[in-house]
């Protein structure tokens, strides 16, 4: 065996920017260089042509996730068909094709999503499930603080708990801070391997942010959260283990890499911030939304493996990948397969769960990755300054409602191409199967009524129901394909 290495870059002259420059110059025949070769994020961010250096830093270090073996990543679809048997079907269907954790849709009303109500409800929800290998998570909401007690409730007496692994999904709103308070100390002193509050950055995102709308988001409301539980007593390195953070992820896969890599990077400042130990969180993310289109739905498959690539290989512990029917209805077996299948191909066959970060050490997403991680400090900055999260909530909503409406504009325009919508689009799309969502009679009962998480157990341990959501939406979601659908461009 030879005990060098073949030097392929032996003989060539080494190229400097000045040079390249030159010959870029000379390629452009005059035309501007910043016009023509440079482009740049909504939030302004040059995204090259070229990158010769990088900033230093280590590799990204990931939270420690349970049951995740040799996978990389925890496959997670979600649950959300209305009727909790053929809830059931999807969960079992989902488990054996692949899917190794749960994200669970509830919504007692069954409008968007499984119509659990009481604690029967949920035993028939997850019969069958081997609760002890699978991390099982509530979709984050600002209501999920009976739905935790539910799940809570069915799990917190078992022998084997410390082998359960639950997300409560709490996203509170701002006039539930006792509610917030009383939950993560209850999952302190019961569970603490549990996730008991959820940053849901994916919400901004859905309405039109930016990724350092997004970003800054996500780190307002984490420490509007994480200085109410100081005030109340806990301590840093007891308040981050119980916090998880979820985020989308759209078709532009390598965006999505440097997106993700600058979220790690802005939590473990804000982190290390507050003097913590450890200054990793555990990220879910879940394929963009307003990214999908009606028109075209086939070509959803397209945005879907980029996105899912996105969250692989930026370094997700928790990854949803919707049907590409998503935006047309309830997805039928075939869509939800397709739907595991674009991670198991990337998991199994390209293998990209195998290497940690594999950005690291790349100019151009080591370079955006700081980018993109100084532009959503310097909001959240901003943000701060105006009183932080939630008192600078009209600012920052007019913040993204601009940045919406821009996109808007260059999508109408066709300066932003849309395989399928204002690219490519084909008239006579063959129709892709939905459900159709069945109507659900409302139980009666006496409903969950208390600020007090052992009290909340208790309800839902004798038979009380859960309340309808009545939350108003903190941020309205679009889709970037709406107006072509409605014919409003």
């Amino acid at each position: 065996m030879n005990d060098h290495i073949l030097d392929l870059a032996g003989g060539f002259d080494t190229g400097t920017q000045a040079s390249w420059r030159a010959l870029s110059a000379k390629a452009l025949r005059g035309a501007d260089f910043e016009q023509t070769l440079v482009r740049r994020s909504a939030d302004g961010v040059k995204r090259g042509p070229l990158f010769t250096d990088a900033p230093e830093t280590a590799s990204l270090r990931k939270a420690d996730v349970p049951h995740l073996a040799e996978r990389g990543w925890h496959i997670t679809p979600v649950i959300d068909h209305p009727d909790i048997d053929r809830a059931n079907k999807d969960i079992l269907a989902d488990l054996k094709g692949g899917a190794s954790a749960l994200r669970l849709q509830i919504d007692p009303s069954g409008k968007t999503g499984i119509a659990v109500a009481t604690r029967s409800d949920l035993q028939r929800l997850l019969s069958g499930v081997y609760v002890d290998l699978v991390p099982i998570h509530l979709s984050p909401a600002p209501d999920n603080f009976e739905t935790a007690a539910l799940l809570a409730g069915l799990y917190k007496d078992r022998g084997d708990l410390a082998n359960i692994h639950l997300g409560l999904g709490y996203s509170p709103a701002p006039k539930d801070m006792d509610k917030l308070y009383n939950l993560v100390n209850w999952v302190r002193s019961h569970a603490p391997h549990w996730k008991a509050v959820t940053i849901n950055a994916a919400m901004p995102h859905e309405a039109g942010a930016t990724s350092a709308q997004e970003l800054a988001f996500m780190l307002g409301s984490a420490v509007a959260i994480i200085n109410r539980l100081l005030d109340s007593g806990l301590k840093i390195d007891e308040i981050l283990p119980l916090m998880d953070v979820h985020l989308s992820v759209s078709a532009d896969g390598h965006w999505g890499i440097c997106k993700l890599r600058a979220a790690r990077m802005v939590w473990a400042s804000m982190a290390a911030s507050y003097g913590a130990a450890d200054t990793s969180c555990t990220v879910h993310t879940t394929t963009s939304r307003r990214m999908l289109s009606k028109l075209d739905p086939w070509s959803n498959m397209l945005r879907l493996g980029g996105a899912t690539f996105a969250g692989i290989c930026g370094g997700a512990d928790y990854i949803t990948t919707l049907p590409f029917t998503e935006p047309l209805g309830l997805a039928t077996p075939f869509a939800r397969r397709i739907a595991r299948n674009t991670q198991l191909l990337l998991m199994e066959e390209s293998r990209l769960g195998q290497v940690a970060d594999p950005a690291n050490g790349s100019y151009t997403h080591e370079t955006l990755s700081h980018n993109i991680a100084s532009s959503a400090w310097s909001l959240f900055q901003d943000m701060e300054r105006r009183g932080g999260w939630p008192k600078a909530r009209d600012w920052f909503v007019a913040q993204i409602n601009e940045a919406a409406k821009h996109r808007d504009e260059r999508i109408k325009s066709g300066e932003i191409k849309l395989v399928g919508v204002n690219q490519f689009a084909n008239p006579d799309v063959r129709q892709a199967q939905v459900l159709p969502r069945p109507v659900v009679k409302p139980k009666s009962g006496t409903p969950i009524d208390t600020d007090d998480f052992v009290t909340a157990l208790a309800q839902a341990q004798n038979g009380r129901i859960l309340p309808v959501p009545k939350q108003a939406e903190m941020f309205k979601p679009i889709r970037l394909s709406e107006p072509f659908e409605t014919g409003d461009t």
